[in-house]
C-alpha cells in the first residue's frame, strides 16, 4: 500500500522505516519543509528496535502527498494538528483512510467532521499513543527506542471499527485493540501526565541542559506523583463512562512486563535493560510545549464540564505557566473549534451524533 505520512520527525520517519520494511511504500511531507530537505534522495538509517536502511519518497506539497496515498497518517506534534488537518482535508478523496498518531485534544473528531463538511466519507482512526518510540539522531538517521506491544484505536464512524482495526494491523501488525468511544482515546493517553511528572521533577536538569535518562528519572517519588495523576485521570474517565488502561497496565503492555511490578520498578527495569531515550535537555520540549496545552489542558476542560476535580493536573499546568512565563491554557487552537456539547452528549448516549459547531 502507498502510505502518506504528514511529518518528518522521529515518529514519522520511524513509521516510514517500519512500513517500508514490511513491504509498503512510504511517502513523507514536511509541513515546514525544513526537516525534509536532508532526506531527498537519501536513505533513512534506523538503529535500535528496528535496524537497517530504508528508502522513502519525499514530496514537496500536501496535494501531492494526499492525492497519491491510500492511507494518510498524521504524525506531527499536537500543536500542529489543526494546521495540518486544514491543509490535508481540501485534497482528501472519498474512501481514503486517515490515522491520527497520536490523537491529542480530540483532533480525530475535528478531522472527521472537517472531512464530513466537505462531503468526504472516509474512515478516521485515532490512536491513544504512537506505535513506536523514535527520535531523529541526524539528518538521515533515527533511533527507535521501542515498538509497543499493544495500543488502543478508536474509529470514526464507530461502525467502521472492524475495518479500521484490520487496516491498522495490516500496516503495523497485530498490536491494536479497538475501543468503542473516542473519549476512551482522549482519556487514555498516558504520555501527558507521565511527562508532566517527569518534567516537573527534573526541571533544573532540563533547563541546564544536563544529560539524564528518561526512565532513570522516574524515581519512587516521581512514580508516586505519576500514580496520583493517574487516579485523577481514572476518575474523569469514570465520570464519562469510559474504560481506560491504568498507568500500570500501560507500562506492562508497552514493555511486556508481568503483573506485580510497581511503576518505579518497571521504569528501573526499562532503564537497566534498554536505557531508553534521554530525558529532554531544553525547555523547548514536547513534554511541556505539546503535552501541557494539548494533553493536560483538554483533560481539565473535560473535567470542568462534569465537575470532576483534577487538582494535580490543574496545579501542574499552573506551575508550568509560571516556570515558562506563558499561559499554556491559551495555546490550544483546537479547543475553540471542537463540538463540545455534542462530545459531552455522546458520552451519555450511544446514539448521539457529533456535529461541528456553526
Amino acid at each position: 500500500m502507498k502510505i502518506g505520512i504528514v511529518g518528518c520527525g522521529g515518529i514519522a520517519l520511524g513509521y516510514a522505516a517500519f512500513l517500508v520494511k514490511n513491504g509498503h511504500q512510504a511517502v513523507v511531507w514536511s509541513p515546514s519543509g525544513e526537516s525534509a530537505r536532508s532526506l531527498i534522495g537519501q536513505e533513512i538509517t534506523a538503529s535500535g528496535a528496528l535496524e537497517g536502511s530504508f528508502r522513502i519518497q519525499v514530496v514537496g506539497s500536501v496535494r501531492e502527498l494526499v492525492s497519491e496515498a491510500e492511507v494518510v497518517i498524521i504524525a506531527v506534534p499536537g500543536y500542529g494538528h489543526r494546521a495540518v488537518i486544514e491543509a490535508v482535508v481540501p485534497f482528501a478523496r472519498e474512501g481514503q483512510s486517515f490515522i491520527v498518531s497520536a490523537q491529542l485534544s480530540l483532533s480525530g473528531v475535528y478531522l472527521k467532521h472537517s472531512l464530513t463538511a466537505r462531503g468526504i466519507e472516509s474512515n478516521v482512526m485515532a490512536w491513544a499513543t504512537t506505535v513506536l518510540m523514535s527520535r531523529r539522531t541526524g539528518p538521515t538517521s533515527i533511533a527507535i527506542g521501542g515498538i509497543r506491544q499493544m495500543l488502543e484505536v478508536a474509529a470514526l464512524p464507530g461502525a467502521a471499527g472492524a475495518k479500521c482495526l484490520d487496516l491498522c494491523r495490516t500496516l503495523f501488525g497485530d498490536r491494536f485493540r479497538i475501543v468503542p468511544d473516542i473519549l476512551a482515546i482522549a482519556l487514555g493517553n498516558l504520555n501527558p501526565p507521565i511527562h508532566m511528572a517527569s518534567a516537573l521533577c527534573n526541571f533544573t536538569r532540563i533547563e541546564k541542559g544536563e544529560y539524564w535518562a528518561n526512565y532513570d528519572g522516574i524515581t519512587p517519588s516521581v512514580a508516586r506523583l505519576v500514580e496520583a495523576l493517574d487516579k485523577e485521570r481514572l476518575s474523569l474517565a469514570k465520570a464519562y463512562g469510559v474504560t481506560v488502561r491504568t498507568v500500570q497496565e500501560h507500562y506492562r503492555l508497552t514493555f511486556g512486563f508481568e503483573e506485580g511490578h510497581s511503576i518505579a520498578e518497571m521504569a528501573a527495569m526499562v532503564h537497566k535493560q534498554r536505557q531508553g531515550p534521554p530525558g529532554p535537555t531544553t525547555l523547548d520540549t514536547r513534554f511541556v510545549t505539546e503535552d501541557v496545552p494539548f494533553g493536560i489542558v483538554p483533560l481539565v476542560e473535560l473535567a470542568a464540564r462534569r465537575d470532576v476535580p483534577l487538582p494535580l493536573h490543574q496545579a501542574g499546568t499552573q506551575l508550568f505557566c509560571a516556570l515558562y512565563g506563558r499561559d499554556f491554557s491559551k495555546e490550544n487552537d483546537l479547543l475553540k473549534v471542537l463540538p463540545w456539547k455534542s462530545i459531552v452528549a455522546s458520552s451519555e448516549s450511544d446514539s448521539a451524533e457529533l456535529t461541528l459547531p456553526e
